[in-house]
């Protein structure tokens, strides 16, 4: 197989810290660096597992105490706070891959680092402003929905229009502050597992396959999961605002995880069919912009409990 010329097996110390530094580097970039900081992990995860642990991870090491330094002069540390955070989960990651841990196991490790410091930043960052942690949260959607309220103002949009968007920030706001856990459960969840993907996918170009992550268009979600499923839903009808929106949350992060067991039988269907390579990112992207669809591929997920789609699949391939 192609070996790749960046991301190599047993690179030299220099190039390790070369790669990470230009990573870590882009990571502060506004806007564009938020794709570098959440691929980080990925980085991590090759480059562990190709080279030397412990050479991997000085270099990673080495690299955060020059941006340490280099950040300390503008007081601004945060950045390498979160850069700590997500390469430690990526080698978290690669340590877990070469014990032949479970895709679950791969992807739940290291999400429950990244959640365990989001937890502390809110909590600290509520700390320093004497509120509690749900102030803040609020405080922050408050801020962000007068923005995007700012935002259509400028547009052409009827009175009555604004009127009506003006009038839902509270609602949106109240809903957004509630439902802040699921929005960081299933945000840190896909972030790993979409980078447990790409970099098995390099992996697998430089001739190494990883036994647990090499058939993952068969994965399904635990039969258990229906039952969370079912309560959070039911819990998210009851008019008691605080177990309203602790089932909505269940509720959400359950659907998320049958999106994911709906996107396998997705990726299922395009290898039995052979798909060619263009049309198949085609697809996902169409998902990725359509909630119609994402939806539908997590009622999918949530059937496949039952109707088993990838059986019907394997079916028409045999029928000649």
């Amino acid at each position: 197989m192609t070996k790749t010329n960046l991301l190599s097996s047993n690179s030299p110390f220099i190039k390790l810290l070369l790669i990470i530094t230009f990573f870590s580097a882009a990571s502060l970039i506004p806007f564009i660096g938020l794709l570098f900081l959440i691929t980080l992990p990925m980085v991590l995860f090759v480059l562990y597992i190709l080279n030397d642990p412990t050479k991997t991870l000085l270099a990673f090491l080495v690299v955060l105490c020059a941006m340490a330094i280099l950040l300390s002069s503008i007081h601004d540390i945060i950045p390498v706070f979160a850069l700590a955070v997500m390469g430690l989960a990526g080698m978290v990651m690669a340590r877990t891959a070469q014990k032949n841990y479970s895709i679950e196991i791969i992807t739940i490790l290291p999400s429950l680092i990244l959640l365990g410091a989001i937890a502390f930043y809110v909590f600290y960052s509520a700390s320093q402003l004497s509120i509690s942690p749900g102030q803040l949260i609020e405080k922050y959607f408050t801020q962000a929905v007068e923005l995007n309220i700012k935002f259509y103002s400028r547009l052409p949009v009827t009175p009555e229009e604004l009127k009506a968007i003006q009038d839902s920030k509270p609602a949106v706001i109240q809903l957004f502050t509630g439902i802040f856990p699921a929005i960081c459960i299933i945000s840190v969840l896909f972030t790993f597992w979409m980078n447990t993907l790409m970099g098995n996918r390099i992996l697998y170009k430089t001739g190494l396959v990883l036994p647990q992550l090499s058939a993952l268009c068969e994965w399904r979600a635990p039969v258990w999961l229906v039952w969370f499923f079912i309560a959070g839903g039911g819990l998210s009808l009851i008019a008691h605002t605080n177990i309203r929106f602790g089932g909505l949350n269940v509720f959400l992060v359950a659907s998320s995880i049958y999106l994911l067991q709906g996107l396998a039988i997705v990726s299922f269907f395009f290898q039995h069919k052979n798909i060619p390579v263009f049309f198949r990112w085609f697809g996902y992207f169409l998902i990725a912009i359509q909630q119609i669809l994402m939806i539908a591929i997590a009622v999918m997920g949530l059937f496949d409990i039952w109707i088993d789609f990838r059986k019907y699949f394997r079916k028409e391939q045999a029928t000649p």
